[in-house]
């Protein structure tokens, strides 16, 4: 069973591999097996999220932004059910639907802290949206002050908060209220494999988007971590490129480890497979 740290053991372990210079690797798991054989690759952070199940049932990440099932029990269950007990010292977070009305938010994430998370991170979240559908979320009591609300409560339990954004208001929001220990700005679905999106986007305007965000963090909070995630951040060649051309301390995975790392090896080993053959002079049997 995974090993819950408390906040200050969890960022120092952060904290030493960065000195040591070693950037962070935090990726989803989406199952048991996952989780188990990235441990083992040596991540830093392991996040459990609804979309990391979707994305393991073959669906885009967007699915879990729609309302097809409950998000924070999702994650509670493949928590306890799959992915903690396959855990050894890697630190596990939640991502947590802090808009989430019909729960005591206190109470759940006591129930989190419990089971063996040491962390929580605001996700799914209203930032996804824009326009009148978010104008109208936040005006009816939905807004992106909810995440912040369960951030901030997840801290009171001596957890490690992260905080994601797409946006400047929200990262100013962000940063100026919940102070999250890691800030991820989320550059947008990752591109790549059956259910990636936007294969115009570059590395380098990646890069620039995020350092504009970082610059927002850092003046906010200095002592911040920083990961890059999305878009063009697909193979480790562009988490180096991210890790040289930004100030981000590291990188977090979603579809890049959880889908696009399995889809293609998936694919050629059942071909290798299939492509056994008899041999030339065996009989085959009559079926008549």
């Amino acid at each position: 069973m995974a090993e819950r740290y408390a906040r200050t053991e969890f960022l120092n372990r952060l904290r030493s591999e960065i000195e040591s210079g070693r950037p962070l690797v935090m990726t989803g798991a989406g199952n048991g097996i996952a989780a188990k054989f990235i441990e083992q690759g040596g991540v830093d952070i392991i996040g459990i999220y609804n979309t990391g199940y979707f994305r393991m049932q073959g669906y885009g990440s967007l699915a879990g932004m729609l309302p097809m099932a409950d998000a924070n029990d999702m994650v509670y269950r493949i928590g306890i059910r799959e992915v903690l007990p396959q855990v050894k010292k890697t630190p596990v977070i939640a991502g947590v639907n802090g808009v989430d009305v019909l729960r005591n938010m206190k109470l759940f994430l006591e129930d989190l802290l419990r089971a063996g998370f040491s962390g929580v991170h605001n996700f799914p979240t209203v930032g996804w949206f824009d326009g009148e559908f978010r104008n109208t979320l936040e005006r009816t009591g939905l807004g992106y002050g909810l995440e912040i609300e369960m951030l901030n409560l997840a801290r009171e339990l001596d957890m490690l908060t992260i905080g994601y954004s797409f946006n400047t208001a929200d990262t100013k929001m962000l940063m100026k209220e919940a102070s999250p220990d890691i800030f991820i700005f989320h550059s947008g679905i990752t591109k790549g494999g059956s259910t990636g999106y936007d294969e115009s986007s570059s590395i380098s305007e990646m890069a620039k988007r995020s350092r504009e965000q970082y610059e927002i963090a850092k003046s906010a909070k200095s002592d911040v971590i920083l990961l890059a995630h999305g878009a063009s951040l697909v193979n480790p060649e562009d988490a180096q490129y991210l890790i040289d051309h930004t100030d981000c301390d590291g990188v977090q995975l979603g579809s890049s480890i959880e889908r696009i790392a399995i889809e293609e090896p998936l694919k050629l080993r059942a071909e290798s497979f299939k492509r056994i053959s008899f041999p030339k002079k065996r009989k085959r049997p009559d079926h008549s």
